[in-house]
């Protein structure tokens, strides 16, 4: 086997593939597949190569085991975090940007390690695996793949996202997105999840998917109707309905967690953040010194200073 290629396999495994990795490395004689393993062992499985099925049974490979206890050092550990830390960084920017900048990504990247230069952070974007790369280098830009076709991401920079700062989230908010998809920390978005969860039954996780369905609605402009009836429209028939009142309320919730919505329209800000920008950028605007006109006659002396009349001077043109 190639060292060089299962560097590469190796590093490029998220979080969960590779705590699943290490589980089965513990276990040389393999363990069972089961529902609760299925969904981590899909990439080893297949498109990695990196497990492989013994009867009923899933194993590393002999070769892979030697490899990875051959080439796996520290730096090695350091460069696998650091992808994964990519994945998040791009992940934050699919939902909060669209289209970014090469320094805003590499503002995000520095949120977990300050000291990487813009080179590392660059061979890191081009090495980050298709099924993790939301972007494209557009213009000198990242554009979220799709958004170049028609580009559409022009026309969200320039006509709508207009002179707005980007948003630069926390460690811990990147960290939420990558794993929920949404803030779920943030008061109505927590609101939102826990109605969800006592109203239809469902457990807090699955409340949080449907909330994380509804933050794509609203990022996507989708009509408050429209995302109600995506809402309620489960095989299952769990989410419909059950009263007027119900669905009064879940309206009620859904505007408020809306507004609290971190959405690429905004550059990652939400509606409040936006109101409180438009107002100071009114103020200063209403608060500029208006420009002075001074009409100067035929005969007085030229404002150049030349000491002239203005006739014989700059009033000749």
């Amino acid at each position: 086997m190639n060292w060089e290629i299962l560097e590469d396999k190796l590093t490029a495994l998220g979080e969960s593939e590779m705590q699943m990795f290490r589980f089965l490395l513990d276990r040389p004689a393999g363990v069972i597949l089961t529902v609760e393993t299925d969904r981590m062992l899909a990439r080893l499985l297949a498109a990695e190569e990196l497990a492989d099925m013994n009867g009923d049974k899933v194993v590393i490979p002999p070769l892979v085991r030697r490899g990875y206890n051959s080439i796996w050092t520290s730096d090695l550990e350091l460069k696998w975090q650091k992808r994964n830390w990519m994945y998040k960084c791009l992940e934050a920017g699919q939902y909060l940007y669209g289209v970014m900048t090469w320094d805003v990504l590499e503002l995000l990247f520095r949120l977990a390690y300050p000291n990487a230069d813009a080179k590392e952070i660059c061979d890191l974007f081009d090495s980050t695996p298709a099924n993790s790369q939301w972007f494209t280098e557009r213009d000198g830009k990242l554009v979220l793949n799709g958004f170049e076709k028609d580009d559409y991401y022009k026309f969200l920079e320039e006509q709508i996202q207009g002179d707005v700062d980007f948003y630069i989230p926390s460690k811990a908010e990147v960290e939420e997105l990558y794993e929920q998809g949404c803030l779920i920390s943030r008061e109505s978005h927590a609101k939102l999840r826990d109605f969800i969860a006592e109203t239809f039954g469902c457990d807090k996780d699955t409340a949080s998917f449907k909330v994380h369905d509804l933050y794509e609605a609203v990022n996507s402009h989708v009509r408050m109707n429209d995302a109600a009836e995506a809402f309620a429209a489960d095989e299952s028939g769990q989410f419909r309905f059950p009263s007027d009142e119900i669905e009064v309320k879940f309206f009620e919730l859904y505007m408020e967690m809306s507004r609290e919505c971190r959405i690429r329209d905004n550059r990652g800000h939400d509606y409040y953040e936006m109101v409180a920008f438009m107002s100071l950028k009114n103020r200063a605007s209403a608060n500029a010194a208006p420009v002075k006109r001074v009409k100067v006659g035929r005969n007085d002396p030229c404002p150049c200073g030349s000491g002239k009349k203005y006739k014989n001077c700059c009033g000749k043109n």
